[in-house]
């Protein structure tokens, strides 16, 4: 069967001198985006500062990178990784260890692409996350995703609690309440600093995804 895989990982995680506070709060973000987003394999913690899951649809995984670094807030920098592909397991008991397949392979793949992306002429700084696909079914959702992470990008930590707001269905009112600001100044936020266009986006991206089942 194949899925949507996803891969992430910490940029310059090594400079951090907390790493087991890093290690804590990201593991912390999983559990929380896991609650939100029912995968068919969790976000889990690898190995080092990485992590992987896997789901049955590629828009569920696209909303999940979205989540993820809504509930981390700016810090720390993740790079993540996509593709569709079989997933194969050794041991279907100890999961996420012993699999293979090309679903992990092409997803690790755009680890790598988005690392060179990042740094090549021409390309935004702010690129964080890439679909490897191959036959190229996914361009326009790459295209998407040079957007969405210039967007999140200028998001500060407020505009970016706010965006998870609205995954979460919380009012104005709430959002207000949790932030200890006042609800004119959430609304402002809201429409002028990306939080709703992420959301609708995000919203559309099942009419935008090509069947590949």
């Amino acid at each position: 069967m194949e899925y949507a895989t996803l891969i992430g990982d910490v940029i310059l995680s090594r400079k951090e001198p907390d790493q087991e506070k890093l290690l804590l709060n990201i593991g912390k973000a999983l559990e929380e985006v896991n609650r939100l987003l029912p995968a068919a394999q969790a976000l889990t913690m690898t190995i080092g500062d990485e992590f992987q899951g896997a789901y049955g649809e590629m828009e569920k995984a696209l909303e999940a990178t979205l989540l993820i670094r809504l509930v981390l807030g700016k810090q720390p920098e993740l790079r993540m990784g996509l593709a569709w592909g079989r997933i194969s397991a050794s041991d279907p008991e100890a999961l996420p260890l012993g699999q293979s397949g090309p679903g992990w392979w092409n997803a690790r793949e755009a680890i790598e692409k988005v690392k060179k992306l990042e740094k090549k002429r021409g390309w935004p700084r702010t690129l964080r996350t890439w679909i490897e696909d191959p036959e190229g079914r996914f361009d326009a959702l790459n295209a998407f995703l040079l957007c969405r992470d210039q967007v999140l990008q200028g998001m500060d930590d407020k505009d970016r609690r706010i965006a998870l707001g609205l995954f979460l269905g919380e009012s104005q009112r709430d959002l207000s309440r949790v932030l200890g600001i006042q609800q004119p100044t959430v609304s402002k936020r809201l429409t002028g600093g990306g939080a709703m266009a992420l959301f609708r986006a995000h919203r559309l991206l099942s009419r935008a995804v090509p069947d590949v089942s």
